[in-house]
């Protein structure tokens, strides 16, 4: 038992040792990497600027995504059987093109037997005319009680009434008709296909899906805690195809908050030029916030290796490297771009402007 204490012991006085000595190795090679630095500093034309503090537009971004302004599953109007489909999946079709044509047998034998009864109803309304005339012509004699012209005259608006009844039956079947060749509402492209040919398509049965490719939005849920920020500037920011952010400022805002989620449904249309991407994709949509200030120094004076950063500081005579945090990269105008330092560097503390060659001469 004392043996494992003392050799316990011993391991950790030899951690102990290892560990002063690595930490002497480190300040050893900082000394000569800044000893180094300050001699290049010396021999080469350092321009130093102050890390200063500027006031930036500040964002949330969320992920949103593109929905079909136009899309809709097109449905059978009448019971047949499915004779033909000229598209599938993934098809693009203009608008009025023939989608599916369904079996028009049974309707056609409707229409034909509704074309007879409009004949049949004619004809009798032509003798109960011809009857009625006949009748009133001897009422004048006498020959007939006016109860027989009363009769005649109903037979004359029964025989009317069933050749609009007649015409109504046949208008009906050829609506039918109609719904049996299914047609493109608008142009787009087929995403779904609930049907196969020889199936029955029963009233309300779902055929096609499809969405117009040329009208998009922009679906995003908010938090609610950023709603706000959404209905005081009116606007969101999207990134387009190219990567760059553009403003959409036509919102529809939901009036209901999501209580399982607590965000409120915000939409955006959105045009093909710069938004290209389909509907079910992701966009990033960025809402504007309060401005926020940053401490910022120019991107050329840091210097990256692996995951770290550093810029070369200036301390009176003496020139040091120190390690930095970085934030955001943004553009300070048309040709300087100036990155942001979260922690490592305070305000008007000088760094080497070209910092990141100078080090990087170094290295070499």
């Amino acid at each position: 038992m004392a043996g494992s204490q003392s050799n316990l012991i011993k391991s950790r006085i030899i951690m102990k040792i290892r560990h002063l000595f690595t930490l002497a190795i480190s300040l050893l090679s900082s000394l000569t990497a800044s000893s180094a630095i300050a001699s290049s500093a010396q021999t080469q034309e350092i321009e130093f600027v102050a890390a200063k503090r500027i006031q930036l537009d500040s964002k949330v971004v969320l992920n949103g995504h593109v929905e079909a302004i136009n899309e809709s599953t097109v449905s059978a109007q009448v019971n047949a059987k499915v004779k033909k489909i000229y598209v599938d999946v993934d098809d693009q079709v203009a608008v009025g093109k023939v989608l599916i044509e369904l079996d028009d047998t049974e309707l056609k034998a409707q229409l034909a037997k509704a074309n007879a009864s409009l004949k049949v109803a004619q004809a009798n309304e032509a003798q109960a005319k011809s009857e009625f005339k006949r009748l009133k012509g001897l009422a004048a004699d006498s020959f007939v009680s006016q109860n027989d012209i009363t009769k005649a005259s109903s037979a004359v608006d029964v025989a009317s009434a069933n050749i609009s009844l007649a015409k109504a039956q046949i208008s009906e079947v050829k609506q039918q008709l109609s719904y049996t060749t299914i047609i493109a509402p608008y142009s787009g492209v087929v995403t779904a296909r609930h049907i196969e040919v020889g199936e029955t398509a029963n009233f309300g049965q779902a055929l096609l899906t499809g969405f117009a490719l040329n009208q998009n939005r922009l679906i995003v849920h908010v938090p609610n805690s950023l709603i706000k920020d959404v209905e005081t500037t009116k606007t969101l920011l999207a990134q387009t195809s190219n990567g760059s952010w553009k403003t959409l400022s036509n919102l529809t805002i939901a009036p209901n908050l999501d209580t399982q989620t607590h965000t409120i449904l915000v939409r955006a249309n959105i045009n093909k030029d710069d938004f290209n991407q389909r509907p079910g994709s992701f966009i990033k949509v960025a809402v504007k916030t309060d401005p926020r200030s940053a401490l910022v120094v120019p991107i050329s004076a840091v210097f990256n290796q692996g995951d770290l950063s550093a810029v070369y500081v200036k301390l009176d005579e003496t020139y040091a490297l120190r390690q930095v945090l970085l934030g955001e990269k943004f553009m300070a105008d048309k040709n300087n771009q100036v990155i942001e330092i979260l922690s490592g560097l305070s305000v008007r503390e000088q760094v080497a402007a070209n910092g990141a060659k100078l080090l990087s001469s170094e290295s070499e």
